[in-house]
């Protein structure tokens, strides 16, 4: 890949195949069946060199996969050296839900272990930056927020692994980016978390991105989809984040609007939906791959 070529990564969803990513009456799993050395070389094959995990994946891959290995170092150790060889040198983690509780609340003690997890995770990966949001919905005082959100930065900053702010409908505290840059704006090891499907769903304009400051944002993310529909949020949430091309969305003026205030880090390709779990790897890899990258190749040339 040439040095002003933008990189591509295949969030913890676009590579996992078959997963259960939404807790309800059927199970859930968040972790793939695909073995992570197989997804490695996959994704590499067609073209992505930046890769996402979720935690409950992660582990998985830890404690089974790499269970031969003794313990979760050496496991991460070993996991490194998959992405090394696979030529995959951009590492994405998440997620952390519980980190706007104060410090002591049990919710948040509950989430500690994962959050060590991932710290641990991204000084051995060099993880570039790690996702988190307050997906529950916790109505949430804003100097709470921002206290908290300082907190975790400050923890991810001693692994020089960036700390990304998504803000979504699911947060009762966030409805604009003003809101959303109010929480981060304290912290000097973090920034928003811009997911193009959560921005049509708050009907944030491509406008208002451009005027944000390159500073501002950690980490990007974009599908395809519908800008109306009659399922419920959770429902077109986990079942209609198509590949890029295959919807409605103002994709490249997304990407542009983004691309405007100077950010030049790599492009998170979130596809979720029930029609893509069903693809084998070779073409849910091949098809998201390409769905992607057409809207990026003319920043190559920018």
């Amino acid at each position: 890949m040439s040095a002003n070529e933008p990189q591509l990564l295949a969030n913890c969803w676009t590579h996992s195949g078959d997963v259960d990513p939404s807790p309800g009456a059927h199970g859930h799993r968040a972790w793939s069946a695909w073995r992570i050395e197989s997804r490695a070389e996959n994704l590499s094959k067609v073209g992505f060199d930046a890769i996402g995990l979720h935690h409950e994946d992660l582990i998985h891959v830890l404690d089974v996969e790499f269970a031969d290995e003794g313990d979760r170092e050496a496991a991460l150790e070993r996991l490194n050296t998959v992405f090394t060889d696979n030529g995959i040198d951009t590492v994405e983690l998440e997620l952390l839900t519980e980190w706007v509780h104060e410090e002591g609340d049990p919710r948040r003690e509950q989430e500690q272990e994962i959050r060590e997890l991932l710290l641990l995770a991204s000084d051995i990966l060099d993880a570039r930056h790690v996702k988190i949001g307050n997906f529950s919905g916790y109505n949430i005082p804003t100097e709470q927020l921002k206290g908290a959100f300082d907190d975790i930065a400050r923890d991810f900053e001693e692994t020089n692994t960036a700390v990304g702010f998504e803000l979504s409908p699911a947060d009762l505290n966030v409805a604009t980016l003003a809101d959303a840059l109010a929480i981060v704006e304290k912290a000097d090891n973090g920034g928003l978390f811009l997911d193009l499907w959560h921005m049509v769903k708050l009907g944030i304009s491509y406008e208002d991105i451009g005027y944000l400051d390159a500073d501002d944002i950690t980490a990007i993310e974009f599908s395809d989809g519908y800008v109306d529909t009659e399922m419920g949020f959770i429902e077109e949430t986990i079942n209609l984040r198509k590949i890029p091309g295959e919807g409605e969305f103002e994709i490249q003026e997304f990407i542009d609007a983004v691309r405007s205030t100077g950010f030049d880090g790599p492009w998170g390709l979130e596809i979720l939906s029930e029609e893509y779990r069903r693809l084998s790897m070779t073409d849910a890899y091949s098809r998201a791959y390409k769905g992607g990258a057409q809207y990026l190749r003319h920043l190559s040339t920018m």
